[in-house]
């Protein structure tokens, strides 16, 4: 497959007060004549994306609305862009995007919400400010005054919540019943507030992000033996790391590793297409 013809990529940061929601913006362009396809994965985060270019063709859910919000993912898919891609990309940190929009995050879960879908008036008028600005900056300015606009205050659950996924990031084994214990809830109420706001369950929440810290040792240890892999990621062993690679990837780690280049998009500051090396279309 011939590589992707970068027209433009870069990451560009929040001003400080969206900091704490915001992880970074993504902006990428191409010039692509062979359709390209990207895997996707469960990442751990929200995105909010703006795309000005043609559809982009989601194999097992046909198309893909052009402007539209990721939810939660526990399962992996294919994409494929058809045409030239031009679109800027809201990575939002794990609990970002709940100030912002008008729903409960499990309704988000394994799907891509067109933004129309919505019946968001203001968020339908900033989609059709950014259809027709050609200049980066300014979209990013617009953006940014529609998310301040809705700041507000943190409650309470908000807070448990960001705790238990700090827990989550800061040690590679810990169980719900001590995120619940550690949060001051029974574990049915924790449970029940955790998928709220994250948008899946703290189990599968946990899950998520121990692949993903699996993808960011084998992309900094590129000949990282697997046994020691899954015990620095919290793994039972080394059959439980397979076993959620095949459920998250479609494939075994050896097989995925021979396909693409191991990347964390939770870990990682910056941004890339987890580009699939070789595929035949159907």
């Amino acid at each position: 497959m011939n590589e992707i013809t970068m027209r433009e990529s870069k990451i560009l940061y929040p001003s400080p007060v969206l900091s704490q929601y915001i992880k970074y913006y993504w902006v990428l362009k191409t010039d692509e004549v062979e359709p390209v396809m990207v895997q996707t994965i469960p990442s751990g985060c929200v995105h909010l994306v703006f795309h000005r270019g043609e559809n982009l063709n989601i194999q097992s859910n046909g198309l893909q609305p052009k402007n539209f919000i990721r939810g939660q993912f526990s399962t992996y898919g294919s994409l494929i862009s058809e045409g030239n891609i031009d679109m800027i990309a809201v990575i939002f940190h794990p609990l970002g995007l709940n100030p912002f929009v008008r729903c409960s995050m499990s309704e988000l879960y394994n799907h891509y919400i067109d933004v129309e879908d919505l019946e968001d008036i203001e968020l339908n008028h900033l989609k059709r400010n950014i259809s027709v600005e050609p200049a980066v900056e300014t979209c990013i300015r617009l953006i940014e005054r529609f998310l301040m606009q809705r700041l507000v205050d943190a409650n309470c659950n908000d807070q448990r919540t960001q705790h238990a996924i700090c827990q989550i990031i800061n040690q590679p084994q810990i169980d719900v019943n001590t995120l619940a214990e550690s949060a001051c809830l029974g574990y049915r109420q924790f449970k029940r507030v955790f998928t709220n706001y994250v948008g899946m369950s703290p189990k599968e929440y946990y899950r998520v992000v121990r692949f993903q810290r699996a993808l960011y040792l084998l992309q900094n240890h590129p000949g990282m033996e697997f046994v020691d892999l899954a015990y620095s990621c919290g793994f039972y062993d080394s059959s439980h790391l397979v076993k959620d690679f095949k459920e998250f990837t479609g494939c075994s780690p050896t097989q995925y590793l021979s396909s693409r280049s191991p990347y964390s998009t939770f870990f990682s500051e910056d941004c890339r297409l987890n580009v699939i090396k070789s595929h035949s279309r159907a």
